[in-house]
Formats: C-alpha cells, sequence, structure tokens
C-alpha cells in the first residue's frame, strides 16, 4: 500500500503537467471509504504533502473513520493533524457538499480529487450518502485533475449506473479488465508498477491479453554496434500520397527516418515528389506517374516492384486518395510483395484485406492501422465495437494483425491482443495516424524477429512521445508533428 502511494502521488504530477506546472501551494481533495482504495488515496495524500509542503489538503470520510480497515486507519493515522477532515452527513445533498467544497477550497478550484472510496469488490448499487458524494463531485466544476485509484468508484466487478467521472485511473499493481471495456469509461489508464503481472485482472485464464509498459523499447535504447552500416537497420518503402494530399504522406516518411531505420524511400505522385523531397533529403524520393485524380496509377507498379529486392517492409496508403485506382495499387502489392506490409489509412478496404490469406506461407506478416470508422468500414460493422471478442474474429477470418487506434489503443494477431495507455488527447488531431504508421512500419523494417513486439515498440513510442509533448506544451497549442521532437526523450527517459 506504501508503494501505491508513492507511485499514485508520482504518477499524479506527471500527468498534473497536461493542465499546467504543479503549483507549490497545490490543493488536494481526497474522497475516502474505508477500505483499501481509501488506504491508498490517504497515502497518496501524504507523498503529496511529502513533495509540496506546502499544499493544502481536505479529506471527506464517506463514513465514521473509526470504521476504517487496519491498513487504511494507520494510513488515516499518519495524516492526522495534516489535513483538512471533514465526515459526510447522511442527510447531505449536492448543494450541501458544494458549499462544504467551496468554504474548504477558500474558493480558488481543487487542483487535484482524489477518488479512494471504493474498489474492485463494490457491487452495485452505490447507496446515500455516498451516491451524492460521487454525484456532488461529478458536476463540482472547479476540479483541475480527477484521479481514481484502481478503478473509479462504481465501476467494481458490477458496475453501477453511476461512476465517478475519472480523467485517470491509477492502477495498483495489475490493471483490472474493466478499466478498458468501452471506450474511456475510466478516462485515461495509468498501471503503478508493483512487480505484479501485466495481464490485466479478470481477462480470465484462456485470454491472451497483456498491458504494454515502456520495456518493450528497451532494445532501442542500447548501444549500437560500433562496425556496422544502414542497410543493417532496414529498409523501408513508402507508398502513399496524392496531389490534392501530400501532408499524410509526408508526416508518414518523417516519423519513418526518426524510427532508427538505416534507409527510407518514398514513392510520391510525381507533381508533388520534389516538394516533399526538399522537406525531408534524408529519405529517397522516387516520383510516381498520377491519374487524372491527381492519385497513383497502377501501370507504375515497376517502379516498387523492380526495386523490392532492396526493400525490409512496405508501409501503404497515407494520403493515397480512395478511388479504384489506388485500390488496385494495394490489391497489387498485397499479392506480389512476399514482404511484411503495413496497410494503412485509403487503402483500408475490403477487396484489398480479401487477398490477404492468399498470399504465400512463406509471405511477411500483413499489418492494419484503422480508428474505430475504419475499422467498421472492413469489418462490416454498423455501430462501434470495441470488444475483444469481435477484434479477434476479425483478425483470425483476414489473418492479419490489427492495430486499432482509440484512446486505448489495441494491438491484436488474432490470439492475442496488448493494450497500449499512452498517448492521450493531445493525439486527436489530423496526422497522428499518419505518425503512428510511419513508426510502425520503420519499426518493423528494422527487426523482424517478432513482428508484434516491433509493432508495440512503434505504439510505445509515438504514445511516450505524445505524453511528453502534452506535458511541455499542453493538449490544445501544439501541432501534430512536434511528437516528432519527442522521440529520442522518451527513449533516453530514465
Amino acid at each position: 500500500m506504501q508503494q501505491a502511494g508513492v507511485g499514485i502521488a508520482k504518477a499524479i504530477c506527471l500527468d498534473y503537467q497536461e493542465l499546467q506546472s504543479l503549483p507549490q501551494g497545490l490543493s488536494v481533495l481526497a474522497l475516502i471509504g474505508k477500505g483499501n482504495n481509501g488506504g491508498d488515496a490517504l497515502l497518496t495524500c501524504g507523498q503529496l504533502l511529502a513533495d509540496f509542503p506546502r499544499a493544502r489538503v481536505t479529506v471527506i470520510f464517506a463514513a465514521d473513520p473509526s470504521d476504517l480497515k487496519p491498513l487504511a486507519a494507520r494510513a488515516h493515522q499518519q495524516l492526522k493533524g495534516r489535513v483538512s477532515e471533514h465526515q459526510l452527513d447522511a442527510n447531505s445533498d449536492v448543494a450541501s457538499i458544494h458549499e462544504l467544497l467551496d468554504a474548504a477550497s477558500v474558493d480558488r478550484a481543487f487542483d487535484i480529487c482524489i477518488d479512494g472510496l471504493l474498489g474492485m469488490t463494490f457491487q452495485s448499487p452505490v447507496r446515500a450518502p455516498m451516491r451524492v458524494l460521487i454525484e456532488a463531485v461529478n458536476c463540482y466544476e472547479k476540479i483541475g485533475l480527477r484521479a481514481a485509484v484502481d478503478v473509479p468508484s462504481g465501476k467494481g466487478d458490477v458496475s453501477d449506473e453511476l461512476t465517478f467521472h475519472a480523467d485517470f485511473s491509477y492502477a495498483t499493481g495489475v490493471a483490472k479488465k474493466v478499466l478498458f471495456e468501452g471506450n474511456v469509461e475510466c478516462g485515461r489508464v495509468r498501471t503503478i508498477d508493483l512487480g505484479f503481472p501485466e495481464a490485466p485482472a479478470g481477462a480470465g485464464a484462456d485470454a491472451a491479453e497483456m498491458v504494454l509498459n515502456d520495456r518493450v523499447l528497451d532494445s532501442l535504447r542500447t548501444l549500437r554496434p560500433a562496425v556496422v552500416d544502414k542497410r543493417a537497420f532496414g529498409h523501408l518503402f513508402v507508398v502513399g500520397g496524392s496531389a490534392f494530399m501530400p501532408g499524410a504522406l509526408l508526416m508518414a516518411v518523417q516519423a519513418a527516418v526518426r524510427s532508427g531505420l538505416g534507409l527510407v524511400t518514398a514513392f510520391a505522385p510525381a507533381s508533388v515528389a520534389a516538394t516533399l523531397a526538399a522537406q525531408v533529403p534524408e529519405a529517397m524520393w522516387v516520383p510516381w506517374p498520377e491519374t487524372a485524380n491527381g492519385t497513383l496509377n497502377p501501370r507504375a507498379l515497376p517502379l516498387l516492384l523492380d526495386r523490392i529486392d532492396q526493400a525490409t517492409a512496405v508501409l501503404l496508403g497515407p494520403g493515397m486518395g480512395k478511388d479504384r485506382n489506388t485500390e488496385m495499387v494495394a490489391q497489387e502489392i498485397v499479392k506480389q510483395v512476399d514482404l511484411p506490409v503495413i496497410l494503412d489509412a485509403d487503402v483500408l478496404r475490403v477487396r484489398v484485406l480479401e487477398l490477404v490469406p492468399k498470399r504465400k506461407a512463406s509471405a511477411g506478416s500483413v499489418i492494419l492501422t484503422p480508428h474505430m470508422g475504419e475499422f467498421m468500414r472492413i469489418a462490416k460493422l454498423n455501430v462501434p465495437d470495441y470488444s475483444n471478442e469481435t477484434l479477434r474474429t476479425f483478425c483470425q477470418s483476414y489473418r492479419v494483425t490489427t492495430v486499432l487506434k482509440s484512446a486505448h489503443t489495441r494491438i491484436c494477431d488474432g490470439e492475442n491482443i496488448w493494450y497500449n495507455t499512452y498517448g492521450g488527447p493531445v493525439l486527436s488531431r489530423g496526422g497522428s495516424g499518419d505518425l503512428l504508421a510511419g513508426l510502425v512500419g520503420g519499426m518493423i523494417a528494422q527487426d523482424q524477429t517478432c513482428v508484434q513486439t516491433s509493432v508495440a515498440r512503434g505504439v510505445v513510442l509515438h504514445g511516450l512521445a505524445a505524453q511528453l509533448l502534452a506535458r511541455a506544451h499542453g493538449q490544445v497549442a501544439v501541432h501534430t508533428t512536434q511528437v516528432l521532437d519527442y522521440l529520442s526523450s522518451a527513449l533516453r527517459r530514465v
């Protein structure tokens, strides 16, 4: 519990930087239940007070503090005299709780609210007066960051219709599967490493589900051999772009170049190739003849096929457009190229995917990088579906590995599922997917020992860099390609 409290406090301080720099006079509100979640929250408050001596902590107990379980009671004893304590009245309503919060905050916002009311073993429904407290805090506007210990209160084994509105859920030791069900119901997920297994609790013995951590990048954090040349680090072919949408290709190539690759060759529409080449001179640029629509002409496929023995992987799709010509280009590459192929954006179409199972048994993997809108199209769904069963079935049907982008991006190879928790709303802008495709393509081109591991490296590096960007500049007033400036920091982070 002590480790959990320290870990949560440090993680909250990092995440708060996406709002602003941490004030020395930090104002913290803690909602405390009688169980271990309440104990974790109290120890988190203690660590924040140790790190910020001028901090002010307000604690609201949902029941009599004398009813705290032993470990939570010990944590409470350590805080006595250092925090402002309040016990919830059985007759409290939303208005009276708001009055209490206004008085406790001295008419300024709480920087952080920590939810330690209920844990995973909670059984619905949430009863008064705790229910009223959650309702009141959920609609109380003067809170900067809302943090849930383990899971948001109300989101237990049997979820209640009322749940604490968390910006972040800090899973202690083992992330609970309920945190990944649906889409962002529990806010962003952080796993506080206590040395426990990485499979989500509740995933079941048969399900191969893991939460990714940044240790997947360790192979990129070592010194490279002294005697080596560029050919040792792979050669990615990137095919994409159109006369009306060259930026997507440019961003994918920029990311690929920054992935650690030895060589990148980009096949771009002839009308824009020279302009793009001037912006990324590290890549080799091949002008591709265009159709009347400004898209890549299928008749020019020999430009790629005659050079294919130089490549170690092919990335296809960013900015290509959705006409029949680009579909034909994608179909021919899937049929004729035996290397690993990454399909992104405009080439994510059913008629392209139908060719994947017909590839040679010895051919490289096919990796897809859709967001939910694209996944609905290729999986023939009428409504968004975030279930693991649907994702697994789709990957098995087409024999592909899928990176399904969302608040919690999942990687699935038809059997295993890896959850990525890095990134955040700073990536909710045009071009983020193009950067991801370039990084994933670059990782696969460098190392095909385990394609899923290479994919995970690209996804985690992309997310970590995005978090560093948000902590340095916030989530709003940034542009997409600034993520690239934080790739090296993400790799060198201690």
